[in-house]
């Protein structure tokens, strides 16, 4: 009765640990049945939702973040129609993002990658002449009700509203980028000054006026090298939403000093509000 005893207890226990292999596996990978559930029905819901049109399944893959599968689709005539579909582990859709088709996403993302394209041949180019290990080119692109409201001063007014963006439209990156193009740049530099940060702004202008790859404004940030050991240090001389049309060489030094100190205001007001913010929390006993 004893051995009896032991022998089925090892088999629970063996059970026990199958099942939890089992299902942690399913929380990493997915499983077969699961995939199969969600790829019929997305090809159920592309034909009953989007009847007569030429979208199809890309690929269904399981997602460990969300524990659940989502289904890439795709058009065939449309590079700007493509959305996902996100269906848990018994194949029940409960999300799809064809939103961002129709609101203008999807087109301003393929948009902005083009531009980045643009300003990456400058960034990652050998040639570029600091040391930099942030540097791209992104576009404003924003939706209309945030450029007009007051209260968002991060988004700026010559953004591209996102609504106005035509699907499937061939756009001219660089004249996109002389209307909202934004590069965000940090150099590395053993000395801080005015006047070295300016030098490099003009430069950056410079090199992308002869590759011509207009931009709007610049967020620049000169820094202090990282060091073998220990946390970079504090100090930098920075400006934000600093304005191609102000990079040029009389006054600019001034004009950096006070975007600099207009900057590092803001921040410092932005850093007292957070620490009140945090001061009226409980605390832990």
């Amino acid at each position: 009765m004893k051995k009896k005893f032991w022998k089925i207890l090892a088999l629970v226990i063996a059970l026990a640990l199958i099942l939890g292999v089992a299902a942690f596996a399913n929380s990493l990978v997915g499983n077969p049945l699961s995939k199969m559930l969600a790829e019929r029905t997305a090809e159920k819901y592309l034909a009953e939702t989007y009847a007569g049109t030429d979208y199809y399944v890309e690929k269904v893959a399981f997602s460990f973040k969300s524990i659940s599968y989502y289904a890439k689709i795709r058009s065939e005539s449309s590079v700007d129609t493509q959305f996902t579909l996100y269906i848990d582990m018994w194949g029940q859709l409960y999300f799809d993002t064809y939103d961002d088709v129709l609101s203008g996403a999807i087109t301003a993302r393929r948009v902005e990658q083009e531009y980045r394209e643009l300003t990456d041949q400058i960034f990652e180019s050998p040639s570029f002449p600091y040391d930099s290990d942030i540097g791209f080119g992104t576009l404003e692109i924003n939706h209309r009700g945030a450029i007009e409201n007051p209260e968002l001063t991060d988004v700026p007014e010559w953004s591209i509203v996102m609504e106005e963006l035509i699907l499937d439209k061939i756009y001219d990156p660089r004249e996109l980028g002389a209307q909202a193009g934004h590069l965000i740049v940090y150099v590395d530099s053993d000395n801080l000054t005015y006047e070295i940060a300016a030098q490099i702004l003009l430069d950056i202008r410079a090199e992308f006026d002869e590759a011509n790859i207009p931009f709007r404004a610049i967020d620049f940030t000169l820094q202090y090298p990282r060091p073998e050991e220990g946390p970079r240090p504090d100090d930098y001389i920075g400006v934000e939403n600093f304005s191609y049309e102000d990079i040029y060489e009389e006054g600019l030094v001034a004009r950096v000093q006070a975007a600099d100190s207009e900057l590092k205001a803001y921040r410092g007001k932005l850093d007292a509000e957070m620490e009140k913010y945090l001061a009226t929390l409980p605390t832990e006993s």
